[in-house]
């Protein structure tokens, strides 16, 4: 090749350019179609970036391989371009292993796929025909053998499915074409395929806000506050500033609280978001109000394509916003947790609006993505829209209300929760962490109990801060459109979290599992009353979710439902519950340790954690805030008291489930 003529090789390399424009656009066009196809979700910026992608690197490809090797036909461009296109999936810096891997499996590709191609190898159409086959082949096939994106393509399998799935869509062509000669009607046929499976099999994503056909003519009392409700979700109360956290991650909520009441020792019922939110949505415990899990799987599958473990807040019960709908109140949700407050599970009862779209939904995976994040390691991570995006939402739909009517708005910020990656300007304190780039490049969230090292232990925390702090702007531009249209003085505002994190303690990491440490029940609760004579101020009250609804209730007038089992804040005495049920997928992918129940009781500074298995827990959160020491077996008789608390609370809750199936 070293003495082709320099005219042969542009000619060559021009030739390569057109292949490769047309290659990549191809790959994009495959990849929005089995995105929309599949439910993925992707903004309009995330998909001009991996457009952009795909474009200059099948060009790039095109022209070098053109030039290096002008006698290759376009057939045989095409699967170099393809391959070269697939290589993003595999490339991991430095690069060793599996991408010489591939590059060897690619090599053999190239002249296998060529041969297939048969006798119209150097047609443009046969090129970008096989191009296309290979990029469906690759995006299907990585899907059907790993829905999840974890586990399956990983090591030395990580190369060689790449290079087998890209020979799918070139064999299964050849196979075609023992029956059909002609490549253009072997193509027809296949996109008509296609076609009609997206249109049969395709389970596209609706994105569009639920409306609810329910409107209430009951014309409201004068004088009602708005209502707004804001859940941080997440969010564990000792990482705030307000709560005496030394980092300034939470300087608008501290600001808020000025005008409000704080609840020091506010909990969660449960340690995830369903029954968390169920709880602050009904006055409900998560055994009464049946949003949990279910201890195995249950029909269907959840918005991210997993099996569904967990039973929707069921239809008989009152929400807050159903209460207030019917109070005469406009109600809209504006929520970022799209996994579990999706609209399937029930938490949409009575508003009006319900705005649960992704950010991100990623059910397929454009190797251009994964290209992309060794460089920039947060490009389309967060699945949640902003918390920003949210109050943008909420803060629009208010002014197209009228002023006729008092409004309920719920807000669902997603921030804190993993994946843990802090965007700028809110990433100084992660940057700060010595290798911080090669830590941010590495998924470090997983629920297998193991010992994390300081270094990265600090980088974790350095971003569930970062996302505090970005969460709090949020909360703050939310509270100044609130006052810039007079709406801020005269409402009722709840500011609150749905269950907390685990950031390496107990050698633990997230929630929703086998755990009902204080990082993950402890949450900040921040209550302003309407009007300037609320109450303020910092309550020691011990309260919890189940104790919103009722408090709501008092101030706008409303009947609190009967089978409601919080009560008002400030009139709250009971000792605080908290559960948490058996997940199937835990249990599957991690082992026998998941597979437990969970209940606690406090009782001043004493906390009793029982599971199914038995264990009983008993801690001493006064002289041990870490919960390192388990004083049962040395407080026979306070562990014995705490599990008669504990029982009593949920014998009582099943008596009454029981009444309520026998009335039904």
């Amino acid at each position: 090749m070293t003495g082709t003529h320099p005219v042969v090789r542009s000619h060559a390399a021009l030739r390569g350019l057109l292949i490769g424009l047309g290659a990549g656009a191809l790959w994009l066009g495959v990849e929005v179609a089995l995105a929309w196809a599949s439910g993925s979700v992707l903004p309009a910026d995330v998909w001009m970036t991996i457009g952009t992608v795909d474009v200059v690197v099948g060009s790039t490809l095109g022209v070098v391989t053109g030039a290096l090797a002008p006698a290759l036909g376009a057939g045989r461009v095409a699967v170099a371009i393809t391959g070269g296109w697939a290589f993003m999936r595999v490339f991991a810096p430095p690069g060793l292993g599996s991408e010489a891997c591939l590059l060897v499996l690619g090599a053999g590709l190239v002249w296998g796929a060529a041969r297939l191609i048969g006798r119209d190898h150097d047609r443009l159409f046969a090129a970008l025909h096989t191009s296309a086959l290979m990029a469906a082949g690759l995006l299907i096939g990585e899907v059907l053998l790993d829905s999840s994106h974890v586990g399956t393509l990983r090591g030395v399998a990580l190369p060689v499915g790449v290079a087998s799935l890209l020979a799918l869509g070139p064999i299964s062509d050849q196979a075609l074409r023992l029956v059909l000669r002609s490549r253009p009607t072997r193509f027809a046929m296949q996109v008509t395929a296609a076609g009609l499976a997206m249109l049969l099999w395709g389970r596209p994503l609706a994105v569009a806000p639920y409306v609810d056909s329910v409107v209430t003519a009951v014309p409201p009392e004068p004088g009602l506050p708005d209502v707004f409700l804001v859940s941080l979700d997440t969010t564990r109360a000792d990482h705030l500033s307000t709560y005496g956290y030394e980092r300034d991650t939470s300087p608008n909520l501290t600001g808020f609280a000025q005008d409000a009441r704080l609840y020091r020792w506010a909990r969660s019922t449960a340690a995830w978001t369903l029954p968390g939110h169920a709880s602050m949505m009904t006055g409900l415990f998560p055994s009464s109000h049946g949003a949990h899990l279910t201890g195995g799987f249950v029909g269907g599958e959840s918005i991210d394509g997993r099996r569904n473990v967990a039973f929707p807040l069921a239809a008989e019960h009152t929400t807050l916003a159903e209460l207030l709908r019917d109070r005469g109140y406009r109600t809209a949700a504006f929520v970022g947790n799209f996994s579990y407050l999706y609209r399937d599970y029930g938490l949409a009862q009575g508003f009006g609006l319900y705005d649960d779209a992704p950010g991100v939904l990623l059910r397929i995976r454009p190797p251009a993505v994964s290209a992309i994040r060794h460089f920039a390691p947060g490009f389309a991570l967060k699945p949640f829209r902003t918390a920003r995006q949210i109050s943008e939402l909420a803060l629009g739909w208010l002014d197209t209300q009228p002023q006729d009517r008092p409004v309920f708005v719920f807000m669902n910020f997603m921030e804190p929760h993993q994946p843990w990656h802090a965007e700028a300007p809110f990433d100084e304190w992660a940057r700060a962490v010595p290798g911080a780039h090669a830590l941010a490049r590495k998924n470090l969230y997983t629920h297998a109990a193991h010992d994390v090292d300081a270094r990265t232990a600090a980088f974790i925390q350095a971003n569930y801060d970062g996302q505090i702090a970005a969460m709090d702007e949020a909360l703050g531009r939310f509270l100044a459109g609130l006052r810039a249209r007079a709406r801020y003085q005269n409402s009722l505002i709840v500011v609150t979290a749905d269950h907390g994190e685990l950031l390496g303690e107990h050698s633990e990491m997230g929630h929703m599992g086998r755990t009902l440490y204080e990082p993950l029940v402890r949450i900040p609760l921040v209550v302003k009353q309407p009007g300037p004579e609320g109450i303020r101020g910092v309550s020691d009250r011990p309260v919890q979710l189940v104790d919103v609804l009722p408090t709501v209730a008092q101030v706008v007038g409303a009947a609190v439902p009967e089978e409601v089992e919080g009560t008002s804040l400030e009139s709250v005495t009971r000792p605080s519950f908290a559960e948490a049920g058996i997940n199937p997928f835990l249990v599957s992918e991690y082992g026998p340790v998941y597979d437990r129940a969970m209940r606690v009781v406090y009782d001043g500074s004493r906390k009793l954690i029982t599971t199914s298995r038995g264990e009983r827990m008993l801690f001493d959160l006064a002289s041990d805030p870490g919960e390192e020491r388990n004083i049962a077996a040395a407080e026979p008789e306070q562990t014995e008291r705490l599990l008669g608390l504990l029982e009593g609370r949920v014998k009582t809750t099943l008596a009454s489930a029981d009444a309520m199936r026998r009335v039904q």
